[in-house]
């Protein structure tokens, strides 16, 4: 024991009151004897509270969503919501501010944008082949149907709205497109989300779907580049530069990359060894997919839809990678990008009669146009009347995607804020009506014969 005690105190205290004896000199002598800088050091403890209180409501709205019949991501919408200046800010403002300080916000938004960045990795992993195959097609037709009947409508409707809410820093040419665009788009992860609740992802109709779904948000997001260089009084160039250019990406992820990924992926599943740099491997290739996309000027979450796609299917590999990133991807990063935005919008801007039936013009054009365009274009191409509504009310889901639109509308002068608070409401009410007014048409059923077979439902009366 005494060697022990001697020993110990020999090799651990020695060194340890040595160490100290240099420490508080230099400590002493630092320039201008400061402290060392601390300003940042509250900034984890409160960016872990923002985190748990956007988890914890966007688990309880999406709680109550579901049991009031609607999706999670409806009632993770209306948490954003309340958190925010609607409701929070309003009642306690001083909360408000403590609870999302500006100096996290960057941090959050970050965390947010990587978790729909995960997600749409996972939906391209479940869109069968075979179904994108058959249907691409018809997706293509709808999708763009979907754009053009509303872009028409917003663009009616713009010059109206023009003399009522004239933007502050840019003439009736942006104005009027940037509203078509904002009646077109279509929130693809929103939409995908919702199929996927419902169980329709898989299916042959939610594959048509967010086929659709994804063919109008691509190219809602080329005009939204169009728009953006005619506020800027720049040439078009850029813009048509940039959708070449996610073409030549798109088909060299679908012949190089996945070319590529197969051969990786079936050695890996011939070797009894858990692959870790393989998921590393695949975890870049999402995230380099996402960043082409977003530097090409499109949008990250495209490119993460495309990895997901050129995933091989049948992998044992690949399903367990699925399985690893799912989790933390939907309990926690993706509610953080249906709360984030929340935090910057306020509906209370909304008040007069006469605001309201502007409004409620705007939700009508909005629904309206939406169905007899997506509607019609499935009729066109063979779809049951049945299936062709199911369609229609899929392509009516704004959600946030609309927001993030919105929002750049703002910060480019293009609305007010109360033209801007009305088209959140617009984008509210048509994600709300989407999720049960889609199972009142095709029911929750998985593997549906509506959903899973070619069309052969009686059509709708």
């Amino acid at each position: 024991m005494k060697r022990l005690l001697i020993a110990y105190l020999l090799i651990v205290t020695a060194p340890a009151l040595a160490a100290v004896a240099l420490i508080v000199p230099i400590g002493a002598t630092a320039p201008g004897g400061a402290a060392p800088a601390v300003a940042d050091a509250s900034t984890l403890p409160r960016l872990l509270v923002a985190i748990a209180v956007v988890v914890g409501a966007a688990a309880v709205g999406g709680a109550l969503a579901e049991r009031l019949g609607q999706a999670r991501v409806f009632g993770e919408l209306i948490a954003g919501l309340l958190l925010g200046p609607t409701a929070l800010g309003a009642a306690l403002p001083g909360l408000q501010q403590w609870l999302f300080p500006k100096n996290i916000l960057p941090q959050l938004d970050s965390m947010a944008q990587l978790g729909v960045v995960f997600f749409m990795f996972l939906v391209g992993m479940e869109v069968s082949h075979t179904d994108m195959r058959r249907i691409s097609a018809k997706a293509i037709v709808i999708g763009h149907a979907a754009i053009a009947v509303p872009f028409l409508g917003g663009v009616a409707t713009a010059w109206w709205l023009y003399h009522r809410y004239p933007p502050a820093h840019s003439g009736s040419l942006s104005f009027a497109l940037f509203i078509g665009v904002a009646f077109a788009i279509t929130a693809f992860p929103v939409l995908a989300r919702i199929l996927d609740e419902q169980h329709l992802l898989s299916t042959r109709l939610g594959s048509m779907g967010i086929g659709a779904a994804g063919a109008c948000d691509l190219t809602a997001w080329c005009l939204l580049a169009v728009v953006v260089t005619v506020v800027h009084h720049t040439s078009l160039l850029p813009a048509l530069v940039a959708i070449a250019t996610a073409v030549a990406f798109t088909i060299a992820m679908i012949t190089i990359v996945r070319t590529a990924l197969v051969r990786l992926v079936a050695q890996a599943d011939r070797n009894a060894r858990s692959p870790i740099a393989l998921y590393a491997g695949l975890v870049c290739v999402v995230l380099v997919s996402a960043l082409v996309t977003e530097a090409i000027g499109v949008h990250p979450i495209f490119g993460a839809f495309l990895a997901g796609i050129i995933m091989p299917r049948g992998s044992a590999t690949i399903t367990d990678l699925g399985t690893k990133l799912e989790g933390l991807t939907l309990w926690v990063l993706l509610p953080l990008f249906f709360v984030t935005v929340g935090l910057r919008t306020d509906i209370g801007a909304v008040t007069g009669v006469s605001a309201l039936a502007v409004c409620s013009v705007i939700v009508a054009v909005a629904l309206t146009t939406k169905v007899i365009g997506s509607g019609a274009a499935a009729l066109a191409v063979g779809e049951s009347r049945r299936d062709a509504l199911a369609v229609a009310i899929m392509m009516n889901c704004r959600g946030l995607t609309e927001l993030v639109v919105l929002n750049l509308g703002l910060q480019l002068g293009l609305l007010d804020s109360a033209l801007f608070a009305m088209f959140v409401i617009m984008a509210l009410i048509t994600t709300g009506v989407t999720a049960p007014a889609l199972r009142a048409i095709v029911g929750r059923r998985p593997g549906s014969a509506t959903a899973a077979q070619p069309s052969t439902v009686e059509p709708a009366h």
